[in-house]
C-alpha cells in the first residue's frame, strides 16, 4: 500500500480517544496508528475497495490519525462531528474520495469494518441504511488497499 503517512501517534493520545469516545480499539488498529498514524493513500485501480452490496468499488483517501497537525485528518475531528450519528463502540476511521466514512465497529455481533455513505451518493442510501459492511477487520481491510 502506497500510504502517506502523518507520523507516528503516542499510546496516550490513543487512550485518550478511547476513553473520550468509550471504545476499545483492536490491537491491531492501535499498532497501525503508533506505526504510521493514518495517512494520505495513494489512489490507484490497485486499492480500489469492493463494496459488495451495492456491487461497486471505493477509492479510499484518508486513513485519520490521532494530533495529525491537521485537523480534517484527525479521527477526533470527524467523531466530533458525527458522533451523534454513530453507533456505540464504533470509531471513524478513514473516508473515500466521495467524502464516505469508514467505520470500525470494535464490538459486538456487528463488528468490523463499513463504508457509510452519510453523503447519499449512491441511489440505494436511504436514511434508514446506509451503511454497508466492508471487512471483517482492520487487518483484512488493510489488506485490500496493498
Amino acid at each position: 500500500m502506497m500510504i502517506e503517512e502523518f507520523g507516528k501517534a503516542q499510546i496516550e493520545d490513543i487512550k485518550a480517544i478511547e476513553k473520550r469516545y468509550n471504545v476499545h480499539l483492536p490491537s491491531e488498529y492501535v499498532s497501525f496508528l503508533e506505526a504510521s498514524n493514518g495517512g494520505v493513500v495513494d489512489k490507484s485501480e490497485s486499492n480500489q475497495v469492493l463494496i459488495e452490496d451495492l456491487n461497486t468499488t471505493i477509492n479510499i483517501d484518508v486513513l485519520y490519525g490521532v494530533n495529525t497537525g491537521e485537523s480534517a485528518s484527525n479521527i477526533e475531528t470527524w467523531m466530533e462531528k458525527l458522533k451523534e450519528d454513530m453507533m456505540e463502540g464504533s470509531i471513524i476511521i478513514g473516508d473515500d474520495l466521495m467524502q464516505g466514512m469508514i467505520v470500525m465497529i470494535c464490538e459486538g455481533e456487528f463488528e468490523g469494518i463499513y463504508y457509510w455513505d452519510d453523503s447519499f451518493q449512491f441511489e440505494e442510501s436511504t436514511d434508514e441504511e446506509n451503511t454497508y459492511w466492508i471487512a471483517k477487520d482492520f487487518l483484512s481491510f488493510l489488506d485490500m488497499i496493498r
